[in-house]
Formats: structure tokens, sequence, C-alpha cells
């Protein structure tokens, strides 16, 4: 879509406006992307903003549709970057990997130094620029950190991409973990940041392959998160490369990297100091 004003190309979100819970969420989600790109925007080191800009929004004529109004990145999603690369059958290189891992450490960093947990950190709400930065997207399930560094939060996140903490009382209960209300803190955000560092690297979930995750039952992957070790990642990267993923996916969250210490890293601050 291009407005034609500015003549300036924008990216348009279609939601259902009809209930009044609908029309709760929407108007919450909005409220929450502008705040976080405000606050974000006003505490920035750099004169880059990792997060995609709200631009406003409109209804349809029947007022039963909504359209939100944001940036546009023109290369798509990291989830698109990933298939892509499967299609032509090759795999990212190391430089390549440690410029996406700094970048996305930069986003969740200028996030979580104001306070603010993402909650739904994947693959397809991670987009890219023209020119390949990194912009976080989708902040519907996004809180600002309560007393204590923590809050409650209920079906927040992406149920691949959440961490063994969250998912203990659902293996414990053998019930959904969409309906579990529990604590999280920013470490929530580096696990689902590890498994999309792991997907970009090795192209399938730590805790399956492409072929057995069509198959793979809700409580039997929920068990290989809380109980087993991610896989190998491939031998060609290097090995700070996979220990830094492999911290990212620590199962003691108290234990796990954050994207502070992760900027603090030589080839990470390496990578960054090359643009």
């Amino acid at each position: 879509m291009r407005e034609k004003a500015a003549s300036l190309k924008v990216a348009v979100k279609e939601m259902d406006y009809e209930s009044e819970a609908e029309k709760k969420m929407i108007h919450n989600e909005i409220a929450v992307m502008k705040y976080i790109y405000q606050i974000v925007q006003k505490s920035a080191r750099s004169s880059f903003i990792h997060i995609v800009q709200p631009l406003g929004f409109f209804l349809n004529e029947e007022g039963d549709k909504v359209y939100i109004v944001m940036e546009y990145c023109s290369q798509g999603d990291l989830r698109k970057y990933i298939n892509v690369m499967k299609g032509k059958g090759v795999k990212i290189s190391p430089a390549k990997a440690y410029d996406f891992l700094g970048q996305i450490a930069v986003s969740l960093n200028q996030l979580h130094c104001n306070g603010i947990i993402h909650s739904d950190i994947k693959p397809e709400n991670i987009l890219l620029t023209e020119d390949f930065k990194v912009k976080l997207s989708d902040f519907g399930v996004a809180r600002q950190q309560q007393k204590g560094n923590e809050y409650l939060t209920q079906n927040g996140g992406t149920f691949l991409y959440q961490a063994p903490e969250y998912l203990y009382s659902a293996l414990d209960n053998e019930i959904s973990p969409q309906i579990i209300k529990t604590i999280q803190t920013i470490a929530s955000d580096i696990w689902a940041f590890g498994v999309t560092m792991f997907e970009l690297l090795a192209q399938n979930h730590p805790f399956f392959d492409n072929k057995e995750g069509e198959d793979l039952q809700m409580f039997e992957l929920i068990h290989r998160i809380v109980n087993s070790q991610p896989a190998a990642l491939p031998d060609q990267y290097p090995l700070n490369l996979k220990n830094i993923i492999k911290r990212m996916q620590e199962k003691d969250p108290s234990r796990r990297i954050t994207a502070e210490q992760i900027l603090n890293i030589h080839e990470v601050a390496g990578s960054l100091n090359e643009k």
C-alpha cells in the first residue's frame, strides 16, 4: 500500500473489529506499540530504532475491520529469510549470523533497558528493512515489567518459543500452556531469541527436526523443551557462536545470558562496529 500524500510505502495489518473483546485487544495493541516506540526512541543511543514504527489506524466503512498502519520492511521477516536459504540449499555464513545475532541483541536490549518484555520473539516477528536491518514487530502481548522485574502473563507468546520455566506447569498438569499463568522475565525473551538463532543456523527447531515436527504431540515437545538438551548446531559454525546460542538456551533462567552480556562479547561487538 502507498500513502498518497507522502508517497510513503507502508504495511497494513487487518484485524477483526466487532466484539468488545476484539476492540479492547486492538486498542491495547495500538497503545502498546506507540508507547514502546516512543520510550525506545527517547532512550536509544543510536538514531536507528529497532522497533517497527506505528503510523496510525483506520476502520472500514462497515466498522467491523480495523487496519493498523506501520512502517514497511521490504525484505519481509526472518522466517522468509530462512525459507529462502532452505529453498536454495544454503546455510547462513558465520559473519551474517553474528550480524543478525548482534542486531537482535541490540533490539532486545533497547526493550529490556526500559523494563519492557516482548513476550513473542520468533522469526515471524523479526522484520528486515531494505538493507537487512532488524526491526521487532507484533507487540500484542508485550508488557512493561512490574515491581521485582517480573509480571504475570496469560496467552502470552508463541508455544514453540516459550521457555521451559513457562512450560513446567503445563507438563505437570497436562494442560495447554496457553491457559497457564506464570511469572515471566526478560530471560523468557532470551530463550525465544536462542530458539530463533538456532533455526537461523540449523534451519529447524532445536527440539525437533522438520520431518517429525508435523506429527509431534504437544506434550512430547513440552517434555523435550523442559527436560532435554537442544540438538547440536552444524559443525561449520565457530564454537564461540554456538556457545552463545547454548547460553541463551540455558534451562535455568537465572543463569541465562542477557542481551547486554551478548553485546559485550567480542565477536558480536565486532559485527556491530563493522556497520
